[in-house]
């Protein structure tokens, strides 16, 4: 994903305590949006490719951004960071016990004494999502914002596809990162399935969405994909599973905000957890 920076014309920085920052943030990239919650209108979107080989030196490249950006040194209306990993578990919500949270963890993810662990609920669902990140990143938000919400990012894009998915009885949810895709398995009103694959090329994407599609008996000419993220509508990802399934569509941003003229020309389902991280606020 390349660099992106698009500025409306009508933003401006005096009217902050009027708009909503959201943030997202992984090894793969830095990204920010700025909507406007009274014209209900998107005002800015960035994203800023990242290289980090080490979880460790995260906390470091994004401090280095607070610095560059004055948009996000000043006080808005709501805050919501949205963090992006592939170490993240679900488990039913009947279980509270954050000594359970941990032994999930230690048990499905590596951590170290470096990271934390936070839960967030999926609202509709009877799961909550268990998932791990850099103690350095939360003090470095910490010393910035004064209040924030701090999700995973499958939580806006869960939302989303819960809020654009068909009256079908199963979808299935694929998301794209740069190295592994976050595939969500939906049938009924039950998470199935949630699982991240890490993947070279189309082959691997195949294997991985096919073999689910028929170990969790999703029709491919009934049910349907909803697909998100860093990949493009034409790409041969795309073109190979439109051989094998023909109810393919890409998510969208919410219809509650006007996007404008600057932002025609980017796929919007490649920000769609990003845009919509509003809806989990």
């Amino acid at each position: 994903m390349h660099e992106l920076n698009f500025i409306d014309d009508n933003f401006d920085l005096k009217h902050a305590s009027e708009y909503q920052l959201s943030i997202q943030v992984g090894l793969d990239g830095f990204s920010f949006c700025i909507l406007d919650i009274i014209r209900k209108k998107l005002l800015v979107i960035r994203h800023i490719p990242l290289i980090v080989g080490k979880l460790q030196f995260l906390s470091k490249k994004i401090e280095a951004i607070f610095d560059q950006e004055d948009m996000l040194n000043t006080s808005y209306q709501t805050i919501t960071i949205t963090y992006s990993t592939n170490r993240a578990t679900l488990i039913p919500k009947v279980y509270s016990d954050s000594e359970l949270y941990n032994r999930v963890t230690e048990l499905t993810n590596e951590i170290n004494k470096n990271e934390e662990i936070s839960v967030n609920e999926l609202p509709g669902f009877n799961q909550q999502l268990i998932f791990s990140y850099p103690k350095e990143l939360m003090l470095l938000l910490n010393r910035k914002f004064t209040e924030f919400n701090f999700v995973h990012k499958s939580i806006p894009f869960l939302t989303s596809g819960v809020r654009q998915r068909d009256a079908r009885e199963n979808t299935l949810l694929i998301n794209f990162e740069k190295k592994y895709v976050r595939i969500i398995a939906i049938k009924g009103m039950n998470i199935d399935l949630y699982n991240s694959f890490y993947f070279k090329n189309e082959s691997d994407f195949l294997y991985y969405t096919l073999n689910i599609c028929h170990n969790l008996q999703i029709d491919p000419e009934r049910d349907e994909i909803l697909i998100g993220g860093y990949v493009a509508d034409d790409s041969a990802y795309i073109r190979q599973l439109k051989k094998y399934i023909s109810n393919i569509k890409f998510l969208k941003p919410s219809t509650d905000f006007d996007y404008g003229t600057l932002f025609q020309k980017v796929q919007k389902h490649q920000f769609v957890s990003l845009l919509n991280t509003h809806l989990c606020v």
